[in-house]
């Protein structure tokens, strides 16, 4: 079954477009897997590093104009083989309003992106979705229709305070609302942007474990890397060991984030003392099948 995955956080400059496209690309390059990947965020960088990695120069229609004519087919464009993508626009900061003028009535207003995605979703293993860092109506239509919430927190104290208000307040407030319509889980806390060096965040790593629980934590923590600013600025590349590098991270992140979901299936939750177990990186060092699976060849 296909699995919908929003990368979110309340506050934004937290990496979640970049981590969005990465694990779009590795998904669907490394994993085989049918990909779609949508940007609902507000300043589109989604599309932006997706139009730089795959020359994509035209779009045919945005995300907001899919909505308005209740159509998300006409906005899909095939990148690769595997991987589709729905571009965002600026427009899109102001759906709300538009939702708030010509739908009637909270649940409709609430609903009105699901039923559009559920006539396309099965036809892909796993869709994307790029948020933006708000709690209002877009996003509240972008969860309802989500199977699985990575919550993206850079290691700074008001990222905490956003992850802490996303997962107890704001889904707590939709599950009470929207109890028998929405089976949306929190997948576990992506720690980002981490200076090692730095006492304060690696405080935060320790505020956040222990409010969220080990277990909730994936196990990667991922650094604030030149090579990922660099993608942001020239597109995704998988030309060097160092992009090889990077796509082993997010291999290794994709599998726990399976392992996640399977645990949920199984046992409704991750059982404490869950951790992962890298398979394609270690201590920054690719590990034998890393080397054997991640070789550089470009991303066609």
């Amino acid at each position: 079954m296909t699995k919908v995955i929003a990368l979110s956080n309340q506050k934004g400059g937290v990496g979640k477009s970049t981590n969005n496209v990465m694990f779009a690309i590795t998904v669907a390059k490394l994993f085989n897997k049918k990909v779609l990947h949508i940007d609902m965020d507000l300043q589109a960088n989604s599309t932006f590093m997706l139009s730089l990695t795959f020359d994509q120069t035209t779009w045919p229609a945005s995300i907001t104009k899919c909505l308005d004519d209740k159509d998300l087919e006409e906005g899909i464009v095939h990148l690769t083989d595997n991987l589709d993508a729905i571009a965002g626009d600026k427009d899109f900061r102001n759906w709300g309003t538009w939702l708030a003028d010509n739908v009637k009535g909270t649940h409709n207003r609430t609903f009105y992106f699901k039923p559009l995605l559920d006539k396309i979703k099965d036809r892909y293993d796993y869709v994307f979705i790029d948020t933006p860092p708000a709690t209002d109506i877009k996003v509240d239509n972008i969860m309802v229709a989500t199977d699985y919430v990575v919550v993206v927190q850079e290691t700074k104290r008001f990222a905490f305070e956003g992850s802490k208000d996303l997962t107890s307040s704001y889904l707590q407030t939709l599950y009470n609302d929207f109890n028998d319509e929405i089976n949306i889980q929190v997948a576990g806390i992506l720690l980002v942007l981490l200076d090692k060096n730095h006492s304060v965040e690696q405080r935060i790593v320790q505020k956040t474990t222990e409010y969220f629980g080990k277990e909730n934590i994936f196990g990667q923590i991922i650094k604030n890397h030149l090579r990922l600013e660099n993608y942001g600025e020239y597109g995704v590349q998988f030309n060097d060991w160092h992009d090889s590098r990077m796509l082993a991270l997010f291999s290794d992140l994709f599998q726990e984030l399976e392992e996640r979901i399977e645990q949920f299936e199984k046992y409704g939750d991750i059982k404490p003392g869950y951790q992962y177990e890298p398979k394609y990186v270690i201590n920054n060092r690719l590990t034998t099948l890393g080397k054997k699976e991640l070789k550089p060849n470009g991303l066609d």
